[in-house]
């Protein structure tokens, strides 16, 4: 799933990667060390469930932008229910027997069967027969691998030819459904900064950015960029309105959340690491899934408002900035990326520690 998004976004082809499988994994499970993908992947694992799968089927069958659905590798009554929601199907195994029952699946959803591929380590890629639908041999999908070649051209000339959308015509027609005026697309230029369409926001541009803009006014925000970027806009526009672009629920604002001592009985939990002047909270979502309209009223946890706050787990981006916004008042608050292996600072009313700041994931927490 990694490579082949990527590869997506290099020809400009708009799309959501959804990881329709709790295992968790994503981008970062391919760029980290092994040994912090090691140590991260407990933290965000969950098993398959009936309402894991009912939620991301509601999902699939409400997306506002072409969704590239990863179900995993095994067939179950979970992955029938997904399939059941899409519209095309692309098989990928490195076991070619294993192919015939996900084929099988396809026809009884009636689902376009766009390629049967076999991931290989060893094969050199090469079409076996161009189709419909592609058959032949991928390989490079692996860390540090490069899964370029003739077979990996022709399947994406084939998803291409399902997304009629340009990424331009895409962000119109999503622009037209908020009532907020200051829309920013973070991916495109923002003089003095460049376009992110293919290089990464780094966090010392965020000073640069929130100076040009206005506070406290009304702000959309709409697609792709880290977390912190996200954190920080919504509370550069808070106290007044702000919507996040989500491409299963279309514009949202951030969910109220209240500050309390315990989780039990809501589905956002969360463990604390306290320091002399910093308080770390990693978040974790109990069975995968938190559906935007369960988390108004939800509790997150009471620090000492003279602390910093370091935000960590794997959340959807409206969670994270209704997060920012509620701990906002603390010393300052940074948000963990593991790309980065570090915290960016989003807020701060501590000169020792601006905005854009990278704190290292080996940060002290006497800091």
């Amino acid at each position: 799933m990694y490579y082949l998004s990527a590869l997506l976004r290099r020809r400009d082809i708009p799309h959501y990667a959804l990881r329709a499988s709790p295992d968790g994994d994503g981008d970062w499970s391919v760029r980290l060390p092994d040994a912090l993908v090691a140590e991260l992947r407990p933290h965000v694992r969950s098993e398959w469930s009936p309402a894991f799968a009912t939620a991301v089927a509601n999902d699939i069958a409400r997306r506002h932008l072409p969704l590239l659905v990863d179900a995993g590798g095994k067939l179950s009554p979970e992955t029938e229910q997904i399939a059941a929601c899409c519209t095309h199907a692309i098989v990928l195994t490195a076991d070619p027997s294993a192919a015939i029952g996900w084929e099988e699946l396809a026809r009884r959803h009636r689902l376009t069967l766009l390629a049967t591929l076999e991931s290989s380590l060893t094969t050199a890629q090469h079409i076996s027969n161009p189709g419909p639908p592609l058959q032949g041999v991928l390989n490079g999908l692996h860390r540090d691998g490069d899964p370029a070649g003739p077979c990996m051209d022709l399947l994406l000339d084939r998803i291409a030819a399902c997304c009629t959308w340009s990424s331009d015509e895409l962000f119109q027609i999503h622009r037209a459904l908020t009532t907020i005026d200051l829309v920013l697309h973070v991916e495109r230029a923002f003089p003095p900064l460049p376009a992110h369409h293919a290089v990464q926001w780094q966090p010392a541009e965020l000073p640069l950015l929130i100076a040009t803009l206005p506070p406290e006014e009304p702000l959309a925000i709409y697609g792709r960029g880290p977390t912190w970027l996200y954190a920080a806009l919504a509370v550069l526009a808070a106290p007044a309105p702000c919507q996040v672009f989500d491409v299963r629920q279309g514009w949202v604002a951030p969910p109220f959340l209240m500050l309390g001592y315990h989780f039990e009985g809501q589905t956002l939990r969360w463990s604390l690491d306290i320091g002399s002047n910093v308080t770390r909270i990693t978040f974790s979502i109990a069975g995968g899934y938190l559906d935007y309209r369960d988390a108004p009223g939800m509790c997150a946890p009471y620090i000492d408002p003279n602390h910093g706050v370091i935000l960590s787990g794997k959340l959807p981006n409206w969670l994270w900035t209704a997060l920012a916004c509620l701990y906002s008042p603390a010393a300052w608050v940074a948000c963990y990326q593991p790309q980065i292996m570090a915290a960016v600072v989003i807020v701060s009313r501590t000169a020792a520690v601006p905005v854009g700041m990278q704190l290292p994931l080996e940060l002290s927490p006497e800091i």
